[in-house]
C-alpha cells in the first residue's frame, strides 16, 4: 500500500526578518533587503513532489531579493501578480513572463511598490524536457547558461497564474496527509501549465541566454557600487568616493540605482543600514542594548536613528530587540 505524503507548507513573516527569509526558494539563499517604509508582511508556500518543488511567496512591501538557484536545477521564475514591472539582472520583466534561469544561475530581482506575489519552480532538466516532449511533442529552448526570457501572450500568462494559483490553493485545502497518486495528479497539472507557458513563448525570436551586454554591464555596476556601499556601511555616505571608487559619474549612479533599486545611492545606503541594524537587534545576546549595537554599526545620533528605524519598520529599534 503507497504510504502518504504532506507536501504543503505555509508561514508568515509578520515584520521584515532578513533571515526568516533567507530560504524562501527550496535548498537556496536569497539576501533580501527591505527598500521602503512600513509594516511588511510575508506569505510564504512550498509544495514539494518527488521530482520538481514549487515556492511562492507574496509581499506587502518591495525588497531586493540576490542569490542563486539550486545546484543542477532549472528554475522558473515569474511574478505571478505585480502592479508594475519588476527589476531583475538589469532587465524590466511584466508579470506573468517565465523567467528560465540554466543550473545555478544567480538573480537579482526588485518589485515596485504595490505588493507583490512571485512563484519559482525547480525542476531537474531532464524532467522539464521529458514533460516537454511528452505534452508538446519537443524539447523546450532553455538556455544553457545564464538566464533567458521572452515575451509571453495574454492568454498563457493567465493561465500560467492560474495554475499556479489552482495549485497552491487546492494544497492549502488538503486535509491531513494525501496519497502519491493524489500527489501526482497535481504535479502534472503544475508542470503542464509551465511547459505550455515556456514552449508557447521559446517559439519566437530568442534573447541572448545572458542578457545584452548593456544588460550585464548596468547590473555588474550596480553589483559593484552595492559591495562598496556595503564594504562602508559604518561611514557617513560619500557619492565623490563611490564614483571614484567605480570610476562612474556620480549622474550616471543615481540613473543606475534608480533604476534598479527605486531610489538613488545615498538612500539605499541608508535603507543598508537600517536592515543591518535590524539583523543585529534581531540576532542580539541577552547583554546587548540598542545603544551598543547602534554605535557599532556608525549611528552617531541616536534619537534620529531611532526615529528613521521606525519609519522603515514600523517599530522602535528597543521592541524589535525584545523579540
Amino acid at each position: 500500500m503507497d504510504e502518504p505524503m504532506a507536501p504543503y507548507s505555509r508561514f508568515v513573516v509578520d515584520g521584515f526578518d532578513a533571515d526568516a527569509l533567507l530560504g524562501v526558494v527550496r535548498d537556496t539563499r536569497f539576501e533580501q533587503r527591505l527598500l521602503a517604509a512600513g509594516h511588511f508582511r510575508a506569505c510564504l508556500q512550498r509544495l514539494v513532489f518527488p521530482e520538481f518543488s514549487l515556492d511562492s511567496g507574496a509581499y506587502t512591501l518591495p525588497i531586493f531579493a540576490s542569490g542563486s538557484f539550486g545546484e543542477g536545477l532549472i528554475a522558473l521564475a515569474m511574478a505571478v501578480s505585480c502592479q508594475q514591472p519588476m527589476w531583475a539582472n538589469g532587465r524590466w520583466v511584466p508579470a506573468g513572463q517565465v523567467m528560465v534561469f540554466a543550473e545555478d544561475s544567480e538573480l537579482n530581482v526588485r518589485p515596485q511598490p504595490g505588493g507583490w506575489q512571485w512563484a519559482v519552480l525547480l525542476i531537474p532538466r531532464e524532467v522539464l524536457q521529458r514533460e516537454a516532449v511528452a505534452r508538446v511533442g519537443r524539447e523546450l529552448r532553455l538556455p544553457r547558461r545564464g538566464w533567458c526570457s521572452r515575451p509571453a501572450a495574454p492568454a498563457h500568462a493567465q493561465a500560467l497564474r492560474y495554475g499556479v494559483f489552482s495549485a497552491l490553493d487546492t494544497a492549502a485545502r488538503w486535509e491531513g496527509l494525501i496519497t502519491p497518486e493524489q500527489l501526482a495528479a497535481q504535479a502534472a497539472l503544475l508542470l503542464g501549465a509551465f511547459v505550455d507557458a515556456v514552449s508557447a513563448a521559446d517559439a519566437g525570436p530568442q534573447r541572448r541566454a545572458d542578457g545584452s551586454w548593456i544588460e550585464r554591464h548596468r547590473d555588474a555596476v550596480v553589483r559593484r557600487a552595492e559591495d562598496y556601499l556595503k564594504a562602508h556601511l559604518d561611514r557617513p555616505f560619500d557619492s565623490a568616493a563611490l564614483s571614484l571608487a567605480l570610476g562612474v559619474g556620480e549622474r550616471q549612479l543615481e540613473r543606475l540605482f534608480r533604476d534598479a533599486y527605486g531610489h538613488g545611492p545615498c538612500h539605499w545606503h541608508q535603507l543598508a543600514r537600517l536592515n543591518r541594524a535590524r539583523t543585529a537587534l534581531l540576532q542580539a545576546d541577552t547583554h546587548d542594548s540598542v545603544t551598543d549595537i547602534a554605535l557599532r554599526l556608525g549611528f552617531g545620533h541616536l534619537g534620529r536613528f531611532s526615529v528613521t528605524y521606525r519609519n522603515v519598520f514600523g517599530e522602535c529599534p528597543r521592541d524589535t530587540l525584545r523579540r
